[in-house]
């Protein structure tokens, strides 16, 4: 089977919000080791996994074999293709939710963060399609 271990180690130290070097130091590394693993140009050793899989909390197979980050949501990748469609920007599609900035609206289209349904409908209507083509197609692919 695939083997997950370099994503799912820059996954949940992200979700930890922990740099490269602050990873490393926690475990008494090279700033370096840690980049290595991540670019799967090396992997740590067993006591090390171990370690890691204690550390975040996910179990030894976890960690190594199943691939720990979330889909994205079906909704993120269509905001994103239907506003570069219809060429809108960042800033004035965050402008139009009444979102502080465009990180906020770049934080939905790579799921970072989640966005409310007064949101999801406001978009739905915006761009002239369905709530549930917005949450369950994939409209890329449909040529809406």
């Amino acid at each position: 089977g695939k083997v997950y271990l370099a994503q799912n180690l820059r996954y949940l130290r992200e979700q930890k919000g922990l740099s490269q070097r602050e990873c490393a130091e926690i475990f008494g590394l090279s700033g370096s080791a840690v980049t290595m693993w991540e670019q799967d140009q090396r992997k740590p050793d067993i006591e090390m996994i171990a370690r890691l899989a204690e550390y975040f909390g996910v179990t030894l197979d976890e960690l190594v074999l199943k691939n720990l980050k979330p889909p994205l949501p079906l909704y993120a990748s269509n905001i994103k293709y239907l506003r570069k469609r219809q060429e809108i920007t960042q800033e004035d599609m965050a402008v139009f939710l009444g979102f502080s900035g465009k990180s906020s609206l770049c934080a939905v289209e790579t799921g970072k963060s989640g966005i409310s349904i007064e949101n999801l409908e406001k978009l739905s209507d915006f761009f002239g399609v369905t709530l549930d083509q917005m949450v369950k197609h994939d409209l890329s692919k449909e040529g809406v």
